[in-house]
């Protein structure tokens, strides 16, 4: 049995050209070096003083021509929120245009009119769009050049296509032309983001995800739109342009979702869509201030979109700032916000202590694992203000004072970022599981009715409706492997069932046997629920950007003794190890090679931890700490993995001649993506270590310290379980239902490394 070359292809040109996020959440948007090149300027540019900053936002998630998108006017209330509360814009400097509104010519006429009118030479201009993007033939200038055209990337407005009595007439906003709009400006401080992409995509949904491109390059260019360069181009001769070129360099820093050969990709998480470049640059401007910024190395990687692919979607950069470096400004006082942002902003609040907030800091893969009773903090002034979260909607969310805010004027609370204190989680996870499209009726009714029997999975909606944990996928399969595969005889073929990440991906060991039943195969899949389950349990600790806890570790190559990476929790951190803290990138290491995790515990209370792996074929391993007792008949309780405050641990310990049980972590098959959570509490492991030592017990061997985890259901749960005794949360605050956990970020970190075995 095996996949059919089709199939194949399918698979791994989506694994090219998406950029989907692992089933277990978001990760890193890009390693990528560009990064390190335009994100401290982009940066500091937004944060500077200057007479004034402008910003034209356009979003479309809905086209007459087209497959209708989610997450664009989204993007756009991400923007608009970053920048007016983080980075100091006006409200009414902030114009948006949105579906209908957003047609080729409004945006051409809001250039001309309302940004070059309403700046000058010292002032900022963010241009930023989301929608469509795709190309369109121009035809060459010359009869000295080679082919008959060129291909040039085009923005698809709301009226992309002009209806004619033979084919509609492409209506395409060009790159060109928006360069020159940007050079038509008083201004070369311009940062225009496009959330799009201009590599066809014949298919519009991946997995979870939207693709931001269209399926077909059109055939010629409005002659209204070329009409309209040609008059800007006359416009700027007097400024020394060049009257045409085949590509035109743009004014400041021009940034793209994806690389020319890339598709950008917009995803779906509860309720709520977002382009996968627009919530990774928000987020992250949310989470860290410019001031500390400046501090960081930025070799680093924002945190991102994707676990496996995330090299595959790139952001583009052109251009540069003219204004070369400039001083930030945005928190004048060192001390007089935290060094770090938030996880959610105040929209409004009345007069009863009733909070509008936008959860514009959260991962969003955690939206699912959020309980309304959790609680974030308000740092005004010496006064610490605590919010408890009552509803949400997306990133949403009603939520109240839980003391009296007296006669302060509430409009001061507007704008102020809030940070997480109390993480209330439910303490049975639920996985969500969609279904392919490709399932014919009577499949999704036997599908449903057997996803329906099993405890604590729900059947979803069609892949790419909603958010899914993972999707039960029909798998093409071949019959005979000896015959040529690249003949597709329908008589040579056989369908199966298997598990698709969300950004799917087939998931390794799931895909069934020739002609399956759809219901015998639900029940095989059981033990994969099971693990992905135990995944979700894993990924909703992860908190080191809010854990105050004043732990690093560094995950480090033995055998050349250098580091791999780094995580330190946020707010816990001396300011030295900043850098540190929202690191994410994925390192490759060589089948081979040894590890070791070197720890530091800067506080003054003593730590415990514990180390949770998973290969890429979903097989769960923990780090067992040996008692220096091992005979036979001796007790398998483990002792607690004991850092001691204002001290440093290594794991393994390094080897010495008197060591009695030292041992090498070598980094074995199977190929492909690893990760490993470290998870740390303020007191000792109880129901966790319980677990361990039976599973241990049960080994047929007992030399390794890294054994597999025969029920890592079972052992997930019991982490979350003495994380929950560990934080002791005052019952009060948990009101309306008892089946939660209550988790205190003061008494807890949990660090996630991911790194390909190659």
């Amino acid at each position: 049995m095996g996949l059919d070359r089709r199939n194949f292809l399918q698979q791994s040109l989506l694994g090219l050209v998406s950029l989907g996020v692992s089933e277990t959440g978001l990760n890193v948007l890009s390693e990528n070096p560009r990064f390190a090149k335009w994100l401290k300027p982009y940066l500091e540019t937004l944060a500077q003083t200057t007479n004034r900053k402008v910003a034209l936002l356009v979003g479309i998630n809905h086209y007459a021509e087209k497959n209708n998108l989610k997450g664009c006017l989204n993007d756009l209330e991400l923007q608009k929120e970053l920048l007016v509360n983080r980075f100091g814009f006006k409200t009414q400097d902030v114009h948006l245009l949105t579906n209908r509104q957003a047609t080729r010519e409004n945006i051409e006429a809001a250039f001309t009119e309302y940004l070059a009118g309403n700046s000058s030479a010292e002032d900022i201009v963010v241009f930023h769009f989301s929608g469509y993007g795709s190309q369109v033939k121009i035809p060459n200038a010359t009869e000295k050049d080679d082919t008959k055209y060129q291909l040039v990337n085009s923005l698809v407005p709301f009226d992309g296509f002009i209806r004619t009595k033979g084919n509609p007439v492409p209506n395409y906003l060009l790159q060109d032309t928006l360069n020159y709009l940007g050079r038509s400006l008083n201004t070369e401080n311009i940062i225009t983001c496009l959330d799009t992409s201009f590599q066809t995509s014949k298919d519009n949904v991946h997995g979870n995800y939207r693709a931001r491109s269209y399926s077909q390059v059109a055939e010629r260019p409005n002659p209204e739109e070329i009409a309209f360069q040609e008059q800007l181009q006359r416009n700027l001769t007097g400024k020394g342009l060049v009257a045409y070129r085949k590509i035109l360099a743009p004014t400041g820093l021009m940034i793209t979702a994806a690389e020319q050969n890339q598709i950008a990709l917009e995803g779906t998480w509860h309720d709520f869509s977002a382009g996968l470049l627009t919530y990774t640059l928000t987020r992250y401007l949310w989470q860290i201030m410019p001031s500390a910024i400046t501090q960081v190395d930025f070799k680093r990687s924002l945190e991102s979109v994707s676990n496996r692919t995330y090299k595959q979607q790139k952001p583009t950069l052109q251009g540069k700032l003219a204004t070369g470096k400039l001083k930030t400004a945005l928190n004048p006082q060192e001390n007089s916000e935290p060094a770090y942002g938030g996880e959610a902003v105040i929209t409004s609040v009345d007069s009863k202590g009733n909070v509008n907030l936008k959860l514009v800091g959260l991962p969003l893969s955690l939206l699912d694992s959020y309980h309304e009773e959790s609680c974030f903090s308000l740092h005004e002034s010496a006064i610490a203000r605590w919010i408890q979260l009552k509803s949400r909607d997306g990133i949403t969310a009603k939520a109240q004072f839980l003391e009296s805010i007296g006669s302060v004027d509430r409009d001061t609370f507007v704008g102020k970022l809030v940070q997480e204190k109390i993480r209330v989680t439910p303490r049975q996870q639920i996985l969500i599981v969609a279904l392919d499209s490709h399932l014919v009726r009577i499949e999704r009714v036997d599908a449903t009715s057997a996803l329906a029997n099993l405890e604590r999975v729900k059947a979803g909606y069609t892949i790419g409706e909603s958010y899914a944990d993972c999707s039960l996928s029909k798998i093409s399969l071949m019959i005979d492997k000896q015959e040529d595969t690249a003949a597709f005889a329908p008589e040579k073929m056989a369908y199966s069932y298997g598990l698709q990440t969300p950004q799917g991906h087939l998931l390794p060991n799931t895909a069934g046997e020739p002609n399956e039943v759809v219901k015998l195969a639900v029940n095989r899949l059981q033990p994969y629920f099971a693990k992905l389950l135990a995944a979700k349990c894993l990924e909703c600790t992860v908190n080191n950007s809010t854990s105050t806890i004043p732990v690093s570790a560094n995950l480090e190559l033995a055998s050349k003794n250098s580091l791999i990476t780094s995580r330190s929790a946020c707010r816990g951190v001396k300011n030295e190890d900043l850098h540190q803290a929202l690191a994410s990138d994925i390192q490759a290491i060589p089948v081979g090679s040894t590890i070791r995790f070197t720890i530091n515990n800067q506080g003054d209370r003593d730590l415990y931890a514990i180390l949770v792996g998973i290969d890429s074929l979903e097989r769960f391993t923990t780090f067992y700490p040996l008692s220096s007792d091992t005979s036979a008949g001796s007790s398998p309780v483990p002792k607690s993995l004991k850092i001691e405050a204002q001290s440093q641990l290594t794991i393994p310990k390094p080897a010495t001649s008197t060591a009695t049980n030292a041992w090498e972590w070598q980094i074995n098959q199977p190929l492909g993506q690893n990760t490993l959570y470290l998870i740390f509490s303020t007191k000792p492991w109880s129901s966790s270590l319980e677990i361990m030592a039976k599973q241990y017990a049960e080994k047929s061997t007992k030399q390794s310290e890294i054994i597999k985890l025969a029920n890592p259901l079972e052992f997930s749960e019991a982490i979350l379980a003495d994380l929950h005794d560990s934080s002791a949360v005052d019952p009060a605050l948990l009101t309306t239902n008892p089946d939660v956990y209550a988790w205190d970020v003061n008494e807890w970190a949990s660090f996630k490394f991911v790194y390909d075995v190659v």
